[in-house]
């Protein structure tokens, strides 16, 4: 599951040049309605193929994992953080989060027809 949590590099905040290259450039939400239709985009864009839930405007979920600017978490199904990986972009490696997933759940499934 994908949590989308408050933009890190919002236009009117902190933009990023390489953002506006790639054409993913946006102002920083301020209402729930555009912060789903931001994650929203995100996921057709990226064509995310998990569940995606969206942090609430008080940034509750981002707040309690320390998830800015980007973070990979995999919470096991007893509740425990089985992997907290580094903060991005430095130390966001997605390959060591999806070594974990497959030792912890096997090898993604082949895709469909």
């Amino acid at each position: 599951m994908l949590v989308y949590i408050r933009e890190a590099h919002a236009e009117d905040e902190w933009a990023m040049e390489s953002n506006r290259a790639d054409g993913v450039s946006l102002i920083q939400p301020r209402t729930a309605d555009e912060r789903c239709d931001a994650a929203c985009a995100l996921v057709e864009r990226l064509d995310i193929g998990v569940p995606t839930l969206v942090d609430d405007m008080d940034d509750t979920v981002g707040r309690a994992y320390g998830a800015w600017p980007e973070r990979i978490y995999v919470i096991e199904a007893d509740g425990r953080i089985g992997y907290q990986g580094g903060y991005g972009p430095f130390d966001f490696e997605p390959a060591e989060a999806a070594a974990f997933l497959e030792r912890l759940v096997g090898p993604p499934a082949p895709p469909g027809p």
